[in-house]
């Protein structure tokens, strides 16, 4: 009798220090997706100032051109890595600016980047099937995306569009 009680004991325990590990895990990962979210609209930012200062077309910039000329913040940790990004861009010779992931993140940044975007449109993820934008919030936008056809975006990649200032 008395090994079952401690056994229900026990059972019960574990449960609660497995339920405080899952909230745990779930409020890093929200962290690391907020993180993750701010970089993007950080690396946008430093996109839309370059592409403002320098009138080039049909064209991308990279990275390490946005951190010699002083466009990346030096606080970010984009900066301080040096490699390659997670982030890329590409401004159509009609000057609208995109800004993709260049993988499809372990875990959905939607919720953090539609938030960060205050709901806007020109969020949404890449769908090679579709000529268009597809927003998590809005669905089709009808904002056409294929000047990003060809470039190695994957499907489901999130995209930010821009204009300069």
């Amino acid at each position: 009798m008395w090994n079952v009680a401690v056994l229900v004991i026990l059972i019960a325990v574990a449960g609660v220090y497995t339920t405080r590990n899952v909230q745990t895990l779930d409020a890093v990962q929200g962290s690391l997706d907020a993180s993750n979210a701010a970089e993007m609209g950080i690396y946008r930012q430093a996109v839309i100032d370059y592409f403002s200062a320098h009138d080039l077309r049909a064209t991308s910039v990279a990275a390490a051109t946005l951190r010699s000329s002083g466009y990346l913040p030096a606080w970010t940790r984009m900066y301080q890595q040096g490699g390659a990004l997670a982030w890329s861009n590409y401004r159509d010779a009609n000057g609208v600016i995109y800004v993709y992931a260049l993988g499809v993140p372990d875990r959905s940044l939607a919720g953090e980047l539609v938030r960060l975007a205050r709901h806007s449109v020109l969020l949404g993820v890449y769908d090679g099937n579709s000529a268009t934008l597809q927003s998590p919030v809005h669905g089709n936008t009808g904002i056409p995306i294929s000047a990003l056809s060809g470039r190695s975006i994957p499907d489901g990649a999130p995209v930010w569009i821009a204009m300069t200032k």
